[in-house]
């Protein structure tokens, strides 16, 4: 039966604004009503374009590509309205593609891109243009009683696009519509102009409705119950089948006509499986390939002069691997990739922009090592170029480069200069409602309070990924709370609808396009209002579809902490470090890594990773680069890590499944590590070619079941050629199968191998530069800075307080083995200030004093905010003690400041006519003689604006008393960390308990946060003058303790310490909470009192006054005295036992005979 109905303007998911259709749903309920084809306008983008596209042309539905946008009207009171275009040929797609990117370039108005009527003038051959119902120009001049002028704008429509504009009309029960369409009727019948029918479908079933508007009103910041809020949308507008389109058009059957009509007009295709790549200048009187071929042979001839081969292998296998792979380069037809990436990467050097040795399969390229574009002899290594670029395979090579965070910019600057800003973009990304995101926004504007939408989102597991379904699950306090409270059970099914749908753009970390030619002629442009950067409206997957180049322009923070290291150890020391150049085999490098001492070590500073190198102990650069591929799910809960470690310390012996096998598996034990292994095997046993080898290992990895059926005959016949046997050839089959999906490209082990070594070559040899720069580049994150402090006091680095004449912005290297703390590390302290206050003290020298320091600095950026964080951080101690004395004259000393400025500013002069020059350090009033804050308010000032405690920590105040309590403090409770996860026997007990390995310890610290995740549950930072360390509280002893989980509280913690199963973070899982006063009551039996007095009679009379404020209790009293070297000891009678407290001791040290106060 011939098509009778076809939608034009579908507004998907994509459309962000107004949009619940999923484009997979959307193709599914159009090929089960049989429509031929369809076209999707999204609203002002074409980002669904490719995957519309490629999904409708799949299900074998005609896509027809479009977009509605809206056009800025100049010459009609800057009236804005809509318009929808549909793609007749490929001219039609350059246009609409030229015009959106305009829209987004210049024709920002009110904070949305439009079309200017002049533009769509010059660009619309190739266009079908269709009204809009009542949000195009003819609408709003029909709803506004302009017929005549409605009339008139439809000439201009005809004058521009002669046949190819029609006129829309909906019945979705619109308020107006039906006059709307009534006057459509006549107009068209009066202008000579075609009808066409539409639903402006928004969302899939008429049962959508409600989350449409609640999806609406999330992106608008309205909610959906307000009576002011105007109501745009209708409960009709879902995706209709022709026989409902039928039956509401059944008086105007040529409407419904004309959308089969448009859409036999429109046959744009994309022409997939293409490369364009931008044109790299070559030198005259080559080509290409040419200029390619000599350049690289010429590159490997210099690097074998330099630095010779690798052991095991002559120049000539260099050679051969090279022609190799350039061959297949020029095949493929890539040689001017991998010369534009070498340009910016070698550019980058030249301009001393870190860059990473390499990231993915590309290190495994010969070519690009010689080309500088990595840092790895892939012949040194054993990596395979197959794994990067595939001869049987064509795709596009993809190398993803790191460089330095602080600098990306730059080089991402400098390839839009080399090849024009308008042919260079960033990518576009999209990020979708997540479970708990969408939780909270549906729960907003449906209107419910926050404390009740709080505590659902909370019931939803951290579980990165999770979904609502999943959670719902997984929570019986959240099913339950689905189940039993109906407006929680409303906002849940409301959630569960909207979420995974598009919630808003951003641009990609990395990805960024170089096209031949300007980018609108392949993708729409996408650009913020207040943005310069342009992006592709395409995301990564769909430019490449389109046979874009991606390239990926990382930025690595570690390449800035290396560099930043770097550049201050060649400051001061004699020669100069280049880090490239550092010897693999460094001696202190292994022994840091054998003691574990890895904090700060780029891969290998996590306490799993921690464990994991305790148990290996690697003692060669190879064995880092397993450790990178070891270190994760797959390889841990397989046995695999278990096997490697046993067999590299002779505890089992190495399977090698043949022996034609043992030189591919004896660097890794036998255990099939890398992905490059695989390959390896299957041409070793069954006489793949290696690109063949790679179709094997990708369809292993992925589960392809019909290829991987496909590729067990092959393996298996291949091996039996090689005279091994059917059962042992399929045995190994099987192996590798298994042992695939856990495999790791080697060659990006290897690359992130080397920048670890590197981190830890920087630590063991230069750890105060090093530690330094670590801080710096973690100073925004004050539990890192805690965490990372304490490793640098376990090093014996002294950690110097911000000192107003030595501190820069940055943490840096002091005298010896210390680091000054960075002034950009203070709250309240802002960048500019800092500026200020380091370009006086280069001018003019040290400051002397806080006076001279106010005089001589810009009191408007360095203001009493920032003063007194300074104060407060202990920055001005090297020029005055008391920090209270410096706060209480604080006002007064800026006054005087200010008004000596003014005095020098207005020329004021002495008796003798020369201008009054008193030393600036000369304080005109003196500061308050009053002490100092007391010793913890000293130490919580710090942490208000540090972010830690720095000259002490609270609790070695009462450390001496609560010695009796505990049995750990935090670093040793961390140090009991188990090294070895737990074996697959006890998996399934492991996850019951949620525990393993559970050690009973009691510690004592300040409570730095509270969380309380759910209603029965909380998470605790417990810290002390060691560590840090998280404590949990579940169920029973969540409610039990809940009222002393306070903020800044000494406590002592009683509970099991272990690993976490599903964060793997090693915690303390609590028993109990006990306050001070809880304590000592609970675990003190013995009191001594310390005394030198020789007036005991006086002492007699204070301890017994002191001893009958306080109850009856378990605790012994023993009076200790020591008096010319003479001491004495005296057990008082049990009728003298009380019940000891945090007061008590208070109360004591208070008494004049009184020295101390012992507890046991």
């Amino acid at each position: 039966m011939p098509a009778q109905f076809i939608h034009l303007n579908i507004h998907s998911e994509y459309s962000i604004v107004d949009s619940t259709i999923r484009i997979p749903k959307m193709i599914e309920a159009l090929a089960q009503s049989q429509m031929p084809a369809a076209g999707i306008t999204d609203f002002n983008n074409m980002y669904a374009a490719i995957k519309f596209y490629k999904a409708a042309t799949s299900a074998g539905i005609k896509p027809l590509m479009g977009a509605e946008v809206l056009v800025l009207d100049e010459n009609h009171d800057n009236k804005v309205y809509s318009i929808a275009f549909l793609c007749m040929d490929n001219q039609g797609y350059l246009n609409l593609s030229e015009l959106i990117s305009m829209a987004h370039q210049q024709g920002y108005y009110q904070t949305r891109p439009m079309l200017r009527e002049s533009w769509i003038e010059q660009y619309n051959q190739g266009l079908i243009a269709i009204s809009c119902n009542m949000r195009g120009d003819i609408g709003q001049l029909i709803l506004n009683k302009k017929m005549d002028t409605a009339a008139d704008k439809i000439t201009w429509w005809q004058q521009i696009f002669t046949d190819r504009f029609y006129l829309s009309i909906a019945r979705v029960k619109h308020k107006h519509e039906s006059w709307h369409n009534d006057a459509c009727i006549y107009l068209a019948a009066h202008q000579q102009i075609p009808l066409v029918a539409t639903n402006d479908a928004r969302f899939m079933h008429s049962t959508d409705f409600n989350a449409h508007e609640a999806r609406v009103c999330i992106n608008r910041g309205l909610i959906v119950a307000d009576p002011r809020r105007e109501k745009v949308y209708s409960r009709n507008q879902y995706l209709t089948t022709p026989e409902e389109m039928q039956e509401k058009f059944a008086d105007i059957p040529q409407a419904l006509e004309n959308t089969v009509e448009i859409a036999k007009r429109c046959n744009f295709s994309f022409n997939l499986g293409e490369y364009f790549l931008p044109a790299f200048p070559i030198p005259p009187g080559e080509t290409e390939a040419q200029y390619f071929s000599r350049l690289t042979k010429e590159l490997l001839a210099k690097y074998l002069q330099k630095n010779g081969t690798a052991d095991g292998y002559d120049e000539a296998d260099y050679y051969n691997r090279l022609k190799f792979e350039v061959d297949i380069i020029l095949q493929m037809g890539f040689p001017g990739y991998f010369l534009i990436v070498a340009d910016f990467i070698n550019w980058s050097k030249k301009n001393k922009i870190p860059v990473g040795p390499g990231r993915g399969s590309g290190a495994g390229s010969l070519v690009a090592y010689v080309m500088k574009i990595t840092d790895l002899d892939p012949l040194e290594y054993e990596l395979l170029f197959e794994r990067f670029l595939n001869p049987e395979r064509l795709s596009m090579p993809d190398f993803d480069v790191d460089f330095c965070m602080d600098r990306r910019d730059e080089v991402i600057e400098y390839v839009a200069k080399t090849y024009g800003a308008n042919q260079v973009s960033q990518i576009i990304t999209f990020g979708t409602m997540s479970a708990k995101a969408v939780v909270r926004d549906v729960g907003r504007v449906l209107g419910y309070p926050y404390p009740m939408v709080d505590g659902i989102a909370k019931l939803i597991p951290n579980d990165l990924g999770i979904t609502l379904t999943k959670a719902l699950k997984e929570s019986t306090e959240l099913n339950l709370k689905k189940e039993t409270d109906d407006e929680a059970g409303e906002l849940l099914d409301m959630a569960l609808q909207l979420e995974g749908i598009i919630r808003n753009s951003g641009k990609h970390a990395g990805g960024v396009v170089i096209a031949p030619s300007k980018l609108s002629d392949f993708c729409p442009i996408y650009k913020d209002e207040h943005s310069e950067g342009i992006l592709s409206q395409y995301d990564k997957d769909d430019v490449e579809t389109i046979g874009l180049v991606k390239f990926d322009f990382l930025g690595l923070r570690t390449l800035t902490i290396v560099d930043n290291a770097v550049q201050a150890i060649n400051k001061t020391a004699k020669t100069t470090l280049d880090i490239t150049q550092i010897p693999l085999d460094d001696k202190k490098v292994f022994a840091l890594l054998k003691k574990c001492q890895t904090t700060a070590v780029f891969q290998l500073e996590s306490d799993g990773m921690k464990e994991l190198i305790g148990r290996l102990i690697p003692d060669s650069f190879a064995e880092i680069i397993a450790l990178v591929a070891l270190y994760r799910p797959g390889p841990l809960d397989s046995g695999m890590v278990d096997t490697y470690v046993e067999c590299k310390h002779g505890r089992k012996e190495p399977d090698y499944l043949h022996e034609d096998l043992v030189e591919v598996l004896k660097p890794t034990y036998g255990v099939i590590l890398y992905q490059e292994q695989v390959m390896k095997i299957a041409q070793v046993l069954a006489g793949y070619s290696l690109g063949a080898a790679d179709i094997l290992r990708k369809a292993m990895g992925k589960k392809i079941l019909e290829v991987m059926a496909q590729q067990q005959k092959v393996f298996v016949d291949g091996a039996v050629k090689n005279n091994v046997g059917v059962k042992l050839a399929t045995h190994i089959f099987s192996m590798i199968e298994t042992f695939a999906g856990y495999g790791f490209n080697k060659s990006h082990s290897a690359a992130y191998a080397l920048i670890a070594y590197q981190t830890a070559w920087l630590k063991a040899h230069y750890p105060v530069e090093f530690m330094a720069s670590v801080l710096s580049a973690d100073m925004d994150n004050t539990e890192k800075v805690v965490h990372l402090i304490a490793d640098v006091k376990n090093m014996n680095i002294a950690m110097q307080t911000p000192n107003i004449n030595e501190s820069d912005y940055y943490f840096k290297g002091g005298t010896g083995m210390s680091i000054i703390y960075g002034l950009g590390a203070l709250k309240g302290v802002g960048g500019a200030a800092i500026e200020n206050m380091m370009e006086e003290r280069s001018n003019y020298g040290k400051f002397t004093s806080i006076y001279d320091f106010c005089v001589r600095v810009d009191l408007r950026k360095v203001n009493k905010r920032t003063l007194e964080s300074l104060i407060l951080a202990g920055a001005f101690d090297s020029l005055h003690q008391n920090r209270h004395a410096l706060m209480q004259g604080m006002e007064d000393i800026i006054k005087a400041a200010l008004q000596k400025n003014r005095d020098q500013e207005s020329g004021q002069t002495d008796l003798f006519g020369a201008m009054t020059v008193a030393s600036s350090s000369e304080m005109p009033i003196p500061l308050p003689d009053i002490a100092d804050f007391e010793t913890n308010q000293r130490l919580f000032n710090e942490r208000n604006m540090l972010g830690h405690f720095m000259t002490g920590h609270p609790i070695t105040t009462v450390r001496q008393w609560l010695n009796i309590a505990t049995s750990h403090t935090i670093n040793t409770v961390l140090a009991l960390r188990p090294a070895k996860k737990p074996t697959t026997e006890n998996q399934q007990d492991f996850k019951q308990k949620r525990y393993f390995n559970g050690q009973a310890v009691i510690i004592a610290g300040l409570i730095s946060s509270v969380r309380i995740r759910n209603e029965n549950s909380a998470s605790l930072i417990i810290m002390d003058e060691t560590d840090q360390i998280e404590v949990t509280f579940f169920k029973n002893t969540f409610f039990e303790n809940k009222e002393k989980m306070l903020k800044d509280e000494i406590v002592i913690i009683e509970g099991d310490a272990g690993v976490d199963n599903f964060s793997n973070k090693f915690i303390i899982r609590a028993k109990q909470i006990l306050t001070l006063n809880e304590a000592i009551a609970t675990y003190c039996t013995k009191i001594g009192f310390t005394t030198s007095t020789t007036d005991y009679q006086q002492f007699a009379t204070q301890l017994k006054n002191l001893l009958k404020t306080y109850g009856k209790g378990k605790a012994r009293i023993y009076i200790h005295h020591e008096q010319d070297g003479i001491i004495s000891n005296l057990k008082l009678g049990n009728n003298f036992n009380i019940r000891p407290s945090y007061k008590l001791i208070i109360d004591a040290l208070k008494q004049s005979n009184i020295d101390m106060v012992i507890l046991k």
